[in-house]
């Protein structure tokens, strides 16, 4: 693969931080909880434009510090913010590193979801303790293991969606929208 130029690289990033920002924002202030899912999905999906160039682990991790900082600072009440900072966010990141260190991809699938469900507690006991939402409310009077369940196939469909998504990128878009010298 050829090499991006130093300024397309920081274009890029730029370009992706804008988006990530500007749908973390959207996600906020949108009470509309599917088109709110949609714009925390499209921010978490930007991290794997930088991530596939030289160097790209860096520059990814350079996003998801700004944009995780910049929508901290925008609304820090926000909970896609927080969805960002602990799950979504740094999931194209983990994504990347378990691809190029494990082969097995059972493994990397069942590390993947062990992630997600871990994130998810944590996010359970943030939102209860630090930000006072009583998140056991908001779920409807159903059995725990339907809830448990429920979730599993959110995060399976989150894995499969961006696995399609980072490869649509990867084989259609990523030359167009950032040409090779």
């Amino acid at each position: 693969m050829k090499r991006l130029s130093p300024g397309l690289m920081l274009a890029g990033l730029g370009m992706s931080i804008a988006v990530s920002l500007l749908c973390l924002f959207a996600a906020g202030v949108t009470w509309i909880v599917p088109l709110s899912a949609f714009c925390l999905f499209v921010a978490s999906l930007m991290i794997w434009v930088p991530i596939r160039e030289e160097h790209g682990l860096l520059f990814a991790v350079i996003e998801f510090v700004i944009v995780g900082g910049g929508a901290f600072l925008i609304s820090r009440k926000s909970v896609y913010t927080y969805l960002y900072l602990l799950m979504f966010g740094f999931y194209g990141i983990l994504r990347y590193l378990l691809r190029t260190r494990i082969s097995d991809r059972f493994l990397t699938l069942l590390l993947r979801m062990l992630y997600f469900n871990v994130m998810s507690a944590v996010l359970v006991a943030l939102a209860q303790y630090a930000l006072g939402i009583d998140v056991m409310s908001f779920i409807p009077q159903i059995p725990v293991w339907l809830v448990i369940a429920l979730m599993e196939a959110v995060f399976a469909a989150f894995i499969v969606l961006y696995r399609f998504f980072s490869y649509l990128f990867d084989s259609a878009i990523r030359n167009k929208l950032l040409p090779r010298r």
